[in-house]
């Protein structure tokens, strides 16, 4: 039988159409007090450490009569297993009959993600202030969540980056633009901590939203600017003088991105197409000479031919990807009309022949520093692989187009607090496979093995701490121990 050709259109989104209304009013359940109705005042199993601060000065951030739910939720989040549903997180968080109220707390905070991420940001400039001197590094990306039904608000079809064996090239679901500060941690090499996202919606899908919200149509190169235009800004709000850097992929290179953020001082990182509009420098001015300087210079470069010529090449070890790599490269000044000035362009050349042209926009930036920068890049496709792996983040089935971008951000900042608590954490203490004779204990500690531990900590303080320490409790305390380690 013939295989059918597939079309390279982008697919729609079909669905079935709902049998029934909710019964569900909640305006019927407001009106009606129930005096037996009982109600959260706590986590079940409260977060522990630097992390219950800094979630107590996010919460300080919403209405005080919200703001009490956050930690709760975020303590649900860590022990929740399985899959992740809203629901599971609110079951692990030991809600009661109030479970809506929490639902209305991920309402409020998909409304107020800037000035919930502040103490975030500031926690994270607290660890890795660079100083006046330093630099910074910001990197932008964009991921989809996969998502199913037609009344998921702000869901569209998007362009399914990771297709797996049985997956298509297209995907139902929300498209996030995300913004995360690369950290460099001695051991375990370069780590993406997510800020904030915002929202992309097909130009075709806003009517939807317009309507009900009054939500405007921006393209991810606006929200891409958006989100850099907020770091830098509440970065000199707060007082840091460092340069900012700031590394996307190729499709972020472009004028609408570049241009507005390098006159905010923005300094950028990236990949150029091979066949990009480049020139040389322009000539000296004459002295007394009229009109307005040249941009650009005359000749056009060629990075093919540049590529392909044998001369020229040089040799260089840099770091990448947690390990030390050499390669030859070939690097050069030329003039862009993506930032309409002059750019530092480096090609390299792989061990199978390829070649990859790479630039940056201040031309006093070493080339060691422009090809780490860029390789550190990938610390984001690993975020976006944790958050969705570990965390969950796509499973929740809320429908409210605010508690979806409240659950993808809450997802988002329990990976950046779970890496800022295990930081300086000693290595054995985070790689406890004692229960776990089959893997490897010298194994480096994954996102996973940070959040289990932390986890541990949470049940261990929760449950071990209201024993008494005499020998009679010995085995009731072993026995507590085990239960602790099959739940997490």
């Amino acid at each position: 039988m013939a295989k059918r050709k597939q079309s390279s259109k982008r697919r729609q989104a079909r669905h079935k159409r709902q049998g029934k209304s909710s019964q569900f009013d909640k305006r019927q359940r407001l009106n009606t007090v129930n005096p037996r109705r009982k109600k959260t005042s706590r986590a079940k199993v409260p977060l522990v450490g630097a992390l219950a601060a800094t979630v107590s000065s996010m919460g300080g951030m919403l209405d005080a009569r919200m703001a009490f739910r956050l930690s709760i939720v975020m303590a649900g989040m860590m022990l929740a297993d399985d899959r992740r549903v809203a629901a599971a997180w609110f079951t692990a968080a030991g809600v009661q009959d109030d479970w809506d109220r929490f639902y209305d707390c991920l309402i409020s905070v998909g409304r107020n993600t800037q000035p919930l991420a502040l103490p975030l940001l500031k926690a994270v400039l607290q660890k890795f202030d660079p100083g006046p001197d330093g630099h910074l590094t910001a990197v932008i990306d964009d991921s989809p969540t996969q998502r199913y039904g037609r009344h998921v608000e702000g869901a569209g079809v998007h362009h399914n980056p990771t297709p797996g064996p049985a997956d298509g090239e297209w995907l139902y679901g929300h498209n996030w633009v995300s913004l995360c500060v690369l950290a460099k941690h001695s051991l375990w090499g370069v780590i993406a901590l997510p800020l904030r996202s915002m929202l992309y919606v097909r130009a075709v899908d806003v009517p939807k939203l317009q309507e009900k919200y009054d939500w405007e149509f921006q393209t991810k190169h606006q929200l891409a600017v958006k989100l850099m235009t907020w770091f830098v800004s509440t970065l000199r709000s707060l007082g840091v003088t460092c340069q900012i850097w700031m590394v996307a992929d190729g499709a972020y290179a472009a004028m609408k991105v570049l241009k507005p953020l390098k006159n905010r001082g923005v300094v950028l990182f990236s990949r150029l197409r091979k066949d990009a509009k480049l020139f040389d420098l322009p000539p000296e001015r004459k002295a007394k000479q009229l009109g307005r300087p040249r941009i650009y210079g005359f000749h056009r470069i060629s990075l093919s031919k540049r590529a392909n010529h044998g001369e020229g090449w040089q040799t260089i070890t840099y770091h990448c990807r947690g390990g030390e790599v050499v390669r030859q490269y070939k690097e050069f000044l030329a003039t862009s009309c993506l930032v309409g000035d002059v750019i530092r362009v480096v090609i390299v050349r792989f061990d199978d022949g390829g070649w990859a042209p790479y630039f940056c926009t201040d031309a006093q930036v070493e080339v060691r520093d422009i090809l780490e920068t860029v390789a550190a890049r990938w610390a984001i496709e690993e975020h976006f692989h944790d958050v969705k792996e570990v965390w969950g983040a796509g499973q929740q089935q809320v429908r409210n187009v605010w508690s979806n971008i409240g659950c993808w951000h809450l997802n988002q900042w329990m990976y950046t607090l779970v890496e800022l608590s295990s930081w300086d954490v000693a290595k054995p203490e985070l790689t406890d496979r004692r229960h776990r004779p089959w893997d490897n204990p010298d194994r480096r500690p994954s996102h996973a093995d940070r959040r289990r531990a932390i986890s541990k900590e949470m049940l261990e303080k929760q449950f071990l701490a209201g024993l008494p320490k005499t020998p009679d409790t010995r085995k009731f305390r072993r026995l507590i121990e085990d239960l602790i380690s099959l739940s997490v």
